[in-house]
């Protein structure tokens, strides 16, 4: 079965902008959600940091401890 996240991760990783686009819009709703209690104009700071430190999250994403962990769970 493929992960459909896991590869748009490794493509955004790449530096391909409509993978980072596509992750921003996977968790959208979860940005949402975190800052709906907010002001509107605090809202829309909230948001966009968010969606900032999300690209950030997938710059440092390490596939290699990824890979690490899944056969370390296939193992048990």
């Amino acid at each position: 079965m493929e992960n459909k996240l896991y590869d748009l991760l490794l493509r955004a990783k790449e530096n391909d902008e409509q993978a980072k686009a596509e992750v921003i819009q996977r968790f959208e709703p979860k940005i949402k959600k975190l800052s709906s209690t907010l002001p509107q104009w605090e809202r829309d700071d909230l948001e966009q940091e968010l969606r900032i430190q999300l690209v950030h999250s997938i710059e440092k994403f390490n596939v290699d401890h990824l890979v690490a962990f899944w056969k370390y769970y296939e193992e048990q």
